[in-house]
């Protein structure tokens, strides 16, 4: 790759609300900035991975990565492809090794800073994340447009580094059509307890909103018209949002649709977890006529 589009600086974050936009945009911000001073300084090399290649693509990092240096700025994370390349000495820059490292796996700005490409931004995590996280991030760079399933797929084929096992394992469980991390966790701990089948993203039919808009589900069982929705502070807190929320789920119910409100805490700890599972498996048994079997969690 030998180009960046908008990753040339801070860019809009339209897939997300004001606050979470916000903090994105500000995380791109400040680790562009430190970069641009290491390169004054002629201190910046390598090519920027990990956490700092995340927050230069502008999208979520799972792994909520607050590393700084004594001055308050981020540890920049930068990998070369041996050992001797490293330059030992310049505080509150990291170095990796990474021996398969090559020119098509890079990206240049126009400030002449090098950054992974998103493919191989998504695998330099597998050492520190989970599996379900890297299925977050994988969809969180989807939904941006910064890369495809499809592409994960031929990196993961043509490439080797460490935690490559890791990454085959979190991509047979990545999907489109998410809105949020928040909606990949809520689908990955239904899915953990054994209740799969729910369609991401769903558009509803035969109901719009007064603007013509789609009416869709985070996660939908149309057979059963189950809907499982994610509910972020924005929507208590956005009036709004709010008057949609209820206006919306009133007509989904009245077309036979039962709805179920998820919050953070529904995904806080194991027993809240399972309580929601249980709550789920219940409504798909009552409605279907058939008792539905859960089993422990897994762990991905």
């Amino acid at each position: 790759m030998n180009g960046i589009n908008d990753v040339n600086g801070p860019n809009g974050q339209q897939h997300y609300k004001p606050l979470e936009a916000q903090s994105i945009a500000q995380r791109q911000q400040e680790v562009w900035n430190v970069c641009r001073a290491l390169k004054d300084r002629n201190e910046l090399y390598g090519v920027l991975t990990r956490n700092s290649a995340i927050a230069m693509w502008g999208v979520p990092d799972p792994s909520m990565d607050s590393a700084r240096t004594a001055d308050g700025v981020p540890v920049v994370h930068v990998v070369v492809q041996t050992a001797r390349n490293r330059r030992k000495g310049i505080p509150g820059v990291v170095a990796h090794v990474w021996k398969g490292l090559s020119e098509e796996h890079i990206c240049h700005t126009q400030d002449g800073i090098d950054v992974l490409a998103p493919e191989p931004t998504w695998a330099s995590m597998a050492e520190t994340l989970s599996v379900d996280m890297l299925v977050e991030l994988a969809e969180s760079q989807m939904r941006h447009g910064r890369t495809t399933k499809e592409k994960l797929a031929v990196f993961l084929e043509g490439n080797s580094f460490r935690g490559r096992r890791k990454c085959q394992l979190a991509l047979l469980l990545v999907e489109s059509g998410s809105d949020s991390p928040k909606e990949t966790e809520l689908r990955l701990c239904l899915l953990s307890y054994g209740l799969s089948g729910f369609a991401v993203g769903y558009v509803v039919s035969g109901i719009s909103f007064e603007n013509g808009a789609a009416v869709t589900l985070d996660l939908a069982d149309p057979e059963l018209k189950i809907g499982i929705e994610y509910d972020g502070d924005h929507h208590r807190m956005d009036k709004m949002q709010w008057r949609r929320d209820v206006w919306k789920r009133r007509q989904l119910e009245s077309m036979g649709w039962t709805i179920v409100a998820v919050t953070q805490l529904d995904l806080s700890d194991e027993p809240h977890r399972a309580a929601l599972a249980m709550n789920v498996a219940m409504i798909r048994a009552r409605k279907s006529g058939h008792p539905v079997a859960l089993h422990t969690p897994v762990s991905w």
